[in-house]
């Protein structure tokens, strides 16, 4: 069997080293570094790597779903999944639309983040793991039948923003002001989100990101 190589990008070494001493074995090799620059040198360096096991709170330069999005640019062929202490639902969008194989707590067993990390290098997606409630799972894709379809919102970054900052109240020239683009830009954006959403008006769009957990009023 192949042994797979695998790159944490995770700030807290005793973390780390406690996850490789769990998980580590003949069919997993493991690297750890600690920042997202480090994680994109190492990647340069090593482009056989198999899977990267992202944190999403990094104290550093930028956090780990921007890092998603970097690797799935400049490194299509090494698989993401996050490994976070966090279960917003607007995260685990954010992670699943930014190319990741699977979402885990930090409160996984060992077991099944190894069952994961192999999942994804396989192939398969979407995994979550048994700590994230199946309810907020459901929320973010409607049905089990569109879970197994990878069928989320499918907001893009910049959309969740425009998404937020309408639930917030901003008018689309405060929101043009806040993200640095032109009104008619803010409209587009607007456009997308009602037909990810499937709605007629950005209200319902908003009522049922709000619902769903995606945004916060």
């Amino acid at each position: 069997m192949k042994q797979l190589n695998v790159l944490l990008v995770e700030d807290s070494t005793v973390f780390a080293m406690g996850l490789k001493l769990a998980i580590g074995s003949e069919e997993i090799s493991f690297n750890h570094v600690s920042s997202p620059s480090s994680a994109i040198l190492f990647l340069k360096e090593h482009p056989d790597t198999d899977v990267a096991v992202v944190d999403i709170s990094l104290e550093s330069e930028t956090d780990g779903l921007t890092l998603l999005e970097s690797i799935r640019a400049a490194f299509p062929s090494t698989r993401t999944m996050i490994l976070s202490h966090y279960k917003h639902p607007g995260y685990i969008l954010l992670a699943i639309t930014s190319g990741a194989g699977a979402y885990l707590s930090k409160d996984s067993a060992p077991e099944e983040i190894k069952d994961a990390i192999l999942k994804v290098a396989d192939g398969y997606s979407l995994f979550f793991g048994n700590t994230i409630p199946r309810e907020l799972i459901n929320s973010l894709f409607g049905s089990d039948k569109e879970l197994k379809g990878r069928k989320p919102v499918g907001l893009s970054a910049k959309e969740m923003e425009v998404l937020q900052l309408v639930t917030s109240g901003y008018s689309n020239t405060q929101i043009a002001s806040a993200l640095n683009i032109a009104t008619t830009t803010v409209e587009t954006y607007k456009e997308r989100i009602k037909g990810k959403f499937g709605f007629d008006t950005i209200i319902e769009c908003v009522a049922s990101a709000v619902a769903r957990g995606i945004v916060k009023v």
